[in-house]
């Protein structure tokens, strides 16, 4: 490889390097000014519907393939089957990026009503359980194109980093509600903006995002 080619090589890395750097600053550069600016700028924002848009995708208006699109990434789809004794049992139907900017990891919650949810979990993958009793079944290819036109109803951001409380309020503002949970996890509500943080030292940090419930 020539000299010229190396430099050409360099450069071209100089600049990707840079690229990831500022979508990982764009990803966790928010203040809680945010959320009161109707500016396509800003990362993450609330609209004059009251619809909260973050990391380029729409609560309640977004399809999953225009999620994709905006996060670069292809999903990993599956259908959940949460036990009666768990706060969200019943069928979800979840597609899950492994790694987005800094490694962050997105999970989107799909608007999809019982029916078709039994629909494709008539012709999906027998389940595989979890230790908490949680179920996957993969989906079939035939539902695929239905499903990346489904509309996403929540987002849960898991940073690459853990959040403390500080770094919380300092992007948030305070929270509304601060509730203690089983096993050092402590739960923080932004009701204004739809948001539950799920804090613990021994686990990842979970930023769930939903619409407030004005648009629910």
């Amino acid at each position: 490889m020539s000299q010229a080619e190396n430099k050409t090589g360099s450069y071209l890395g100089l600049k990707l390097f840079a690229a990831a750097l500022l979508a990982t600053a764009l990803l966790f550069a928010w203040s809680s000014s945010n959320y009161r600016i109707s500016d396509q700028t800003q990362d993450t924002w609330i609209d004059d519907t009251g619809h909260l848009h973050v990391l380029g995708i729409t609560i309640g208006r977004t399809t999953l393939r225009d999620a994709e699109i905006s996060l670069k990434s292809r999903s990993d789809i599956a259908l959940y089957i949460y036990p009666e004794e768990h706060a969200e049992a019943g069928l979800r139907l979840e597609a899950f990026f492994p790694s987005i900017a800094d490694h962050s990891k997105v999970i989107l919650e799909l608007v999809a009503d019982d029916q078709i949810l039994k629909q494709i979990e008539t012709r999906a993958t027998l389940p595989h359980l979890y230790p908490n009793a949680v179920a996957r079944m993969n989906v079939h290819p035939e539902d695929l194109p239905q499903i990346q036109q489904m509309i996403v109803k929540n987002l849960i951001l898991i940073p690459s980093i853990n959040i403390s409380p500080e770094m919380l309020q300092n992007r948030f503002g305070a929270a509304s509600t601060i509730l203690p949970g089983d096993e050092d996890t402590t739960y923080y509500f932004f009701p204004e903006i739809g948001l539950k943080a799920t804090l613990n030292d021994k686990d990842v940090t979970r930023l769930q995002f939903s619409n407030p419930l004005s648009v629910q």
